[in-house]
């Protein structure tokens, strides 16, 4: 099964360097912490969130670089054990596109459903 939602918004606390992407109407339900990644997981069980906590370290990226996000694309596969999380994101520094990227592995521990969802953002 595999869903892909488009994430209409981001917001960056330059101050906590943490960034959240959302964009989702659902009702929130819970959230899975994947050490430090937290995942926002709404009534049908699907991912409407993604928040990056010490963003600028996990990306390798200067805080003030995350103020010029272009792109962002995350790829979530659910198995019956595991979370795997595999982010893509490109900023803009001094007027090139930098990518970058950002992989997360965490157990299932809410038993979420078998699927596989998609989340984008495009600046």
């Amino acid at each position: 099964m595999g869903q892909k939602s488009l994430v209409t918004k981001y917001d960056y606390d330059f101050e906590n360097d943490s960034i959240f992407f959302y964009g989702s109407n659902k009702k929130y339900m819970s959230s899975i912490d994947l050490d430090g990644i937290i995942l926002d997981i709404s009534e049908d069980n699907q991912i409407m969130a993604i928040e990056i906590l010490d963003a600028s370290k996990r990306f390798n990226l200067a805080k003030e670089d995350l103020r010029n996000i272009r792109y962002f694309e995350a790829l979530i596969e659910v198995s019956e054990e595991n979370i795997r999380l595999t982010m893509k994101m490109g900023v803009s520094k001094r007027n090139k596109l930098v990518d970058t990227g950002l992989n997360a592995l965490g157990l299932n521990s809410m038993d979420l459903p078998i699927s596989t969802q998609g989340m984008a953002l495009d600046c």
